[in-house]
């Protein structure tokens, strides 16, 4: 049965950030997916039609980085909301619309780039 909540996927390479990140989100008011590249993020969203954000890590191991991840969604799913997170390179050539957060944030800086997703309402 498909959640009430809006979903988000969390694409992070270092497991405790994805859960750090993972915890903010559900605290919003989401309902977290998690993958660990883009090969694992691209089977998390084909099973997950309803994922409206998309946080990434911009440098994902693998063929396929988190930017070139976020350009790709960018196209094929331009409804979704994309947050890129940097540990510090400079990131060219982002989506449009892409919110780019340098780590480490706090957590509000998180619940700020997805707020227009999130339900901050109580049911």
């Amino acid at each position: 049965m498909a959640s009430d909540k809006p979903a988000a996927l969390i694409v992070e390479d270092q497991p405790f950030i994805g859960m750090v990140a993972s915890d903010i989100l559900r605290e919003s008011g989401f309902e977290t997916f998690h993958a660990f590249d883009a090969a694992n993020a691209t089977e998390v969203l084909k099973e997950h039609p309803e994922i409206e954000v998309v946080v990434t890590g911009a440098g994902l191991p693998g063929t396929v980085d988190g930017l070139e991840l976020a350009r790709k969604l960018s196209q094929e799913r331009p409804n979704v909301q994309l947050v890129l997170t940097s540990a510090g390179e400079e990131l060219r050539d982002v989506p449009e619309g892409a919110r780019v957060l340098r780590k480490p944030y706090a957590s509000g800086e998180l619940r700020t780039c997805v707020a227009a997703k999130a339900l901050l309402t109580e049911d």
